[in-house]
């Protein structure tokens, strides 16, 4: 079982998150698309396929519109079509960061021209960030915005890495990265063998292609679990410990536990998995997938059809007006106050203006007429 995606990386990070994959082996890359305003971010050595936006190689300074206007262009010059070919590639996850400029302004529309023209399923995991700044912020709330077409949604909150890093911001991407990597081996199947509880490749194709938005959790189990206490326990650890942005109300449609624990763990096993279910709300289907391959031991889950997190995306916003407020937007009146300022005009007199004759009362002629007459 093995669910088969095109991935388009956009910007830094979604060129970053795109190429890890390739890097750790859990997708060729051929399957690969990097997506950029600027050749900058990417290794000089790939050999994968790529688009650089623009030729001016300038990047989009964190604007939104200007990542849109070049996005436009590489669609309407059928530069897309050629990587992904209408009715060729059915799943198409898109990875990208949320604050910046390339990927926070582009991913968005060469979703919905994925979703709308070339009639894929679209998958969108995107990197919220730091909040460092005012046009990050802002970038986060029109990002989800315009996320309004037929898709599923994922966050990965790099903020909530940094306590984990060290505060360390860099750590602290690199290990959303991770994550990403994690939720993505998840969603292909990697490591899934027959059983006699599966999941089948409709069941898969169902809980990832369930509209709305979506998490997938994880935890690695180190010791045979003894009741179903232990079970509860790890399975509220997941979701305490998850990395999404989180939906007060979520609502889930579709939900697939999938676990690989040896015989002596499947006494403990909760088969109505109610701690998730209290979180995320009663599914209209449960999918499991039971299986042991004597390595180590886990717990994985797929939420799926939830609604997107308002609450969290809405404080964001208040976050962004509150600092947007506090932002000196005054016009310089520098040059126009001194203006204002007038010299005492009695000083003139002080001056001396080389360039200008002096004195200048008659000509050449009638200075040395003057001077012969007296001579006669």
């Amino acid at each position: 079982m093995r669910m088969q995606y095109k991935v388009i990386g956009i910007g830094a990070a979604g060129n970053k998150a795109a190429i890890s994959l390739v890097e750790k082996k859990v997708m060729d890359v051929k399957d690969i698309l990097l997506i950029n305003s600027t050749a900058r971010d990417i290794p000089k050595d790939y050999n994968g396929d790529k688009i650089i936006l623009t030729d001016k190689g300038s990047g989009c300074g964190k604007e939104r519109a200007i990542a849109k206007e070049y996005a436009m262009a590489c669609m309407k010059a059928g530069e897309l079509d050629k990587y992904i070919k209408e009715g060729e590639s059915e799943n198409v996850l898109i990875v990208s960061s949320v604050e910046g400029g390339t990927g926070s302004g582009a991913a968005p529309i060469i979703g919905e021209y994925c979703a709308k023209v070339l009639g894929c399923l679209v998958h969108i995991i995107a990197f919220t960030g730091f909040e460092e700044d005012v046009r990050g912020m802002k970038n986060t709330v029109e990002f989800f915005q315009e996320l309004d077409f037929e898709c599923d949604v994922q966050a990965i909150r790099n903020k909530a890495f940094l306590k984990l890093a060290g505060n360390n911001k860099f750590t602290a991407e690199e290990m959303a990265n991770d994550e990403f990597i994690r939720r993505v081996k998840v969603m292909i199947g990697d490591g899934m063998v027959d059983s006699t509880q599966n999941i089948d490749d409709t069941d898969m194709f169902k809980l990832i292609n369930t509209s709305g938005y979506k998490t997938i959790e994880s935890i690695k189990i180190n010791e045979n679990l003894m009741d179903r206490s232990e079970f509860d326990r790890a399975c509220k650890e997941m979701i305490y410990n998850s990395k999404s942005l989180f939906s007060k109300n979520p609502g889930q449609l579709r939900l697939g536990v999938i676990m690989n624990l040896s015989p002596a763990s499947e006494d403990a096993i909760d088969p109505d998995y109610s701690v998730i279910k209290e979180t995320y709300g009663k599914p209209f289907e449960c999918f499991t997938h039971k299986q042991w391959d004597g390595g180590d031991q886990y717990i994985s889950f797929i939420s799926s059809g939830m609604k997107l997190p308002l609450d969290e995306v809405k404080s964001v916003y208040d976050r962004y007006m509150e600092a947007s407020a506090a932002v000196n937007k005054e016009r310089d009146t520098f040059f126009s106050e001194l203006g204002k300022l007038e010299e005492n005009a009695e000083d003139s007199m002080f001056d001396m203006v080389r360039s200008k004759k002096q004195n200048n009362t008659g000509s050449k002629e009638d200075f040395f007429k003057k001077f012969t007459s007296s001579a006669e």
